[in-house]
């Protein structure tokens, strides 16, 4: 078997158990060493999945892993179809997981696109990829994947899948010149307390979200476009969900998300 048609039926394997609901208890093919393998792999089940993307997830690569691949961060498509609006604090949408695979909920702050360069191909800095948003929200961005063993085998397995996205909660919008990097956030499930942190602690923050997926899209043709969300990277950390949780996320002291995890259609123990 050549390696495309090794990564097509990696990408054909996840595209199926997506669309059906339906597990990979094991990882459908060799694993990917490298995350030019990986993102060869996730293109490949973009073009399978047919939807819009509607926008890009950006996680933290954490070290000694950031050193052996060359990043710090990693990406992977959001599709129309997942992204949900949650204006105030009485909005609970429903979010489907893979209930016998992974997810997660994750306190996010979302970035939406507005005009682009004509060509990514430049150096960029944080400020530079900032001046290309134009609106802020607070968000939750849903983890899952039909294989839980996702994040488990480093981030190039996380990036062949989507980068393990599943879904977007779009929170209350923030004002844009806001300084949001020191504001205390806290993401609690079934009213614990998961975790807390701040956008300082994310490497360098949300917009340098932004400048990696640009600095992508120039390495990459990574199909970005006015309008579409960047959910910026998980603040508080990756927590695991289960069906039926209630999530809740707040940022600083006034600001605040919510959503309620069900299994999604198709999959076992809904």
């Amino acid at each position: 078997m050549t390696a495309q048609a090794a990564a097509d039926g990696i990408a054909k394997a996840f595209v199926d158990a997506r669309q059906t609901g339906g597990a990979l208890p094991d990882y459908p093919g060799a694993l990917p060493e490298t995350l030019d393998q990986a993102y060869g792999i996730q293109e490949r089940a973009i073009a399978l999945f047919g939807g819009r993307v509607a926008g890009w997830k950006v996680g933290k690569i954490p070290s000694p892993l950031d050193e052996a691949h060359g990043a710090n961060r990693l990406a992977g498509p959001i599709f129309a179809d997942s992204v949900v609006e949650a204006a105030g604090p009485g909005d609970v949408p429903i979010m489907p997981i893979f209930a016998t695979g992974f997810g997660a909920a994750e306190a996010e702050f979302l970035l939406r696109l507005g005009d682009l360069p004509e060509s990514f191909d430049r150096a960029w800095t944080n400020e530079a990829a900032a001046a290309h948003v134009d609106v802020i929200h607070v968000g939750i961005e849903v983890a899952s994947s039909p294989f839980p063993g996702i994040n488990d085998h480093g981030p190039a397995v996380t990036v062949s899948d989507f980068g393990n996205n599943n879904g977007l909660v779009i929170g209350p919008a923030v004002p844009r010149d806001a300084d949001v990097h020191d504001w205390p956030i806290t993401l609690t499930i079934d009213g614990e307390v998961a975790g807390t942190g701040t956008a300082r602690g994310m490497l360098d923050g949300p917009f340098g979200a932004v400048r990696f997926l640009f600095e992508l899209a120039a390495q990459r043709g990574l199909p970005l476009a006015k309008g579409q969300w960047i959910s910026t990277g998980a603040v508080t950390g990756v927590h695991q969900v289960a069906v039926g949780a209630a999530v809740e996320a707040r940022f600083g002291t006034d600001y605040q998300v919510r959503c309620s995890i069900t299994g999604k259609a198709g999959s076992e123990a809904r």
